[in-house]
């Protein structure tokens, strides 16, 4: 029979439910108390560059915890506290107490969950800052990375406190909710200021952000793909029902080459940009060939590669559209959607195997292979990748671990290997993980040197494909996105115009030797820090913005004129190569 209070808790709210583990103990009560987890914080392994980030140095993205951190200290350091085993003690009510900090709560054992409820009243967990969980981590749906809100998890580094009965009982079970919340936490409250988007602008001023300079150059360059190729709207469910093979750029992918080319006409082969290479050389054509990264340097291997005319292309609007090396392409996201029109996206998440599968998924595949898609290594100081990748191999220093930056995160395989990766792939690695799970896409993984396993993911080194890709010869002959040309050719004139301003702007500076040019150039940086070009700035190769903050900022008088003379050279050369971009696009329209 349901019980009532666990029933009231789900009703409000409060309680969500998870598929049930295995009970281990009698179900009694759970004494208590709740000590502080004393494992290695994932966050160790983050760049200590990144932990303070900001202009201002007092300001930390993250805190890390002594291991005999008691609840008032964590509560003095962090609104996000984390109890694994509900038991009526000390230190979850203080928690609780602390109405600025949200509280979230885990129980492996709904019996102890009803003695719990018999005990402390309902209204104690009414509060607008809790959340409660029983069951597995890995079983709700939607999963738990999207019923926690990422807003929490910018609230302060989650600290956690478990048991003795949840320790000693359920050492799996702990392990595997700490690191869910930890990667979560990595995602919402860190990526954001150690990924691409931020990694060159430390410190971090408040300036407008918007594309980086490398989605600025993409953007202009691609201009006559807007005008020709189709959304990938023309792709959905055109391959319903086929297997697909999605081959990552893994180590495991050179054993696999034989395999792949044997089955090419029994599926259709998504192959990610970084992979793309070794299958070429091995006489493999992928029928579909994916990038979704739009730095510059993802699209370099497409500088390596022949011509693939019966491969299509598949790309981010914002990212290398790899020139003349695929007869056709398709674009997915939006840029400037009143002029290009609006375009279906994909779902994806941390690496481009996540868009192989939202890709497959699309065309209406019914079963993937897992080919490379390893997203982990066995060398502790980096990671490896398939030969022939144009990623340079790590070195394999043989020293002892240190469980901290600049090692690799230690994880394991559901077969015992031990693994290192980072805490980007192991980031995701559980969104896919999680995406594969509620999706019921059935997946093979082909190698037990991965991290990407989980419900609905089986191991197989060589399954068995038994169908045939359809015909994609109508894929080659789509409708061309319907673009006002000249709406197009307005736009291209409106950017000519503002970077031929910012241009002659930077060059008057430059050319200005009297005292007043100090007070121009920080005059005119105030403009262009709030209308993105110090963004496109920051990023641009051989700039350093620590350089940069450091004279203009920090210095003298002497060191300001420095400092804003290296920032303008930067601003005229940056216009000078738009320019240059924007006259090639103008000639398409």
């Amino acid at each position: 029979m349901e019980n009532s209070k666990i029933a009231a808790l789900v009703e409000l709210g409060i309680l969500c439910r998870g598929e049930p583990v295995p009970p281990a103990g009698d179900g009694e009560a759970d004494p208590g108390p709740h000590r502080f987890s004393a494992h290695t914080q994932l966050c160790r392994f983050e760049n200590p560059a990144f932990r303070h980030p900001f202009e201002d140095a007092s300001l930390a993205a993250y805190a890390t915890f002594a291991p005999d951190t008691t609840m008032d200290a964590a509560l003095r350091r962090t609104r996000l506290v984390v109890l694994l085993g509900l038991a009526d003690t000390p230190e979850l009510r203080a928690a609780l107490a602390s109405r600025s900090t949200v509280v979230v709560l885990f129980e492996p054992d709904e019996r102890v969950l009803v003695h719990f409820l018999e005990r402390f009243k309902l209204a104690g967990l009414n509060r607008p800052n809790l959340f409660c969980f029983t069951g597995d981590p890995r079983s709700f749906n939607p999963p738990l990375q999207d019923l926690l809100p990422g807003d929490m998890f910018r609230l302060g580094t989650p600290a956690f406190f478990v048991t003795d009965r949840v320790r000693g009982l359920y050492p799996g079970w702990a392990d595997q909710v700490v690191s869910y919340l930890e990667t979560l936490h990595y995602r919402h409250a860190i990526y954001g200021l150690s990924g691409q988007a931020l990694t060159r602008s430390r410190p971090l001023r408040n300036i407008h952000r918007g594309l980086l300079y490398d989605q600025q150059v993409h953007a202009f360059e691609n201009v006559p793909e807007y005008l020709t190729a189709p959304s990938i709207n023309g792709l959905r469910n055109r391959l319903r029902g086929a297997d697909a093979i999605l081959v990552a750029a893994g180590p495991d992918l050179a054993d696999k080459l034989d395999w792949i080319g044997r089955n090419r006409e029994r599926a259709a082969i998504i192959c990610v940009n970084n992979a793309v290479k070794p299958l070429a050389e091995a006489g493999i054509r992928p029928h579909f060939v994916v990038i979704n990264d739009t730095s510059v340097d993802s699209g370099l291997v497409f500088r390596h590669i022949p011509r693939l005319p019966e491969s299509i292309l598949v790309a981010h609007c914002l990212s290398d559209l790899g020139g003349d090396r695929f007869r056709q392409k398709y674009l997915f996201g939006s840029y400037l959607p009143q002029i290009f029109g609006e375009r279906d996206n994909l779902r994806l998440h941390g690496s481009v195997i996540s868009t192989a599968f939202s890709l497959a998924r699309h065309l209406g595949c019914g079963r993937c292979v897992l080919v490379g898609a390893q997203l982990a290594s066995d060398n502790p100081w980096g990671l490896s990748y398939a030969r022939g990748t144009v990623k340079d191999a790590p070195g394999n220093a043989d020293r002892p671990l240190i469980n901290e930056h600049p090692q690799l995160c230690p994880v394991a395989t559901p077969f015992g290997e031990p693994l290192f990766t980072t805490l980007n792939f192991l980031d995701a690695a559980l969104w896919l993980a999680e995406e594969i799970r509620v999706s019921g896409v059935a997946c093979v993984n082909t190698s037990k040197a991965s991290i990407l396993y989980g419900r609905g993911i089986e191991y197989d080194a060589e399954p068995a494909l038994s169908g045939r890709v359809p015909n994609l010869k109508d894929l080659f002959r789509p409708e061309p996105p319907r673009v006002d040309r000249r709406e197009a050719g307005r736009w291209l004139r409106r950017e000519i115009q503002l970077w031929t301003s910012v241009g002659e702007a930077a060059r008057t500076l430059l050319a200005d030797d009297t005292p007043a040019m100090t007070a121009k150039g920080m005059a005119v940086l105030n403009q262009l820090d709030g209308n993105n070009v110090t963004y496109l700035v920051e990023r641009r190769p051989g700039f350093s913005n620590w350089d940069f903050v450091k004279l203009v900022f920090e210095g003298d008088e002497h060191d300001r004129r420095k400092g804003l003379r290296l920032y303008y050279r930067e601003v005229l050369a940056m216009a000078g190569e738009f320019l240059a971009l924007l006259r090639v696009a103008a000639q398409s329209v």
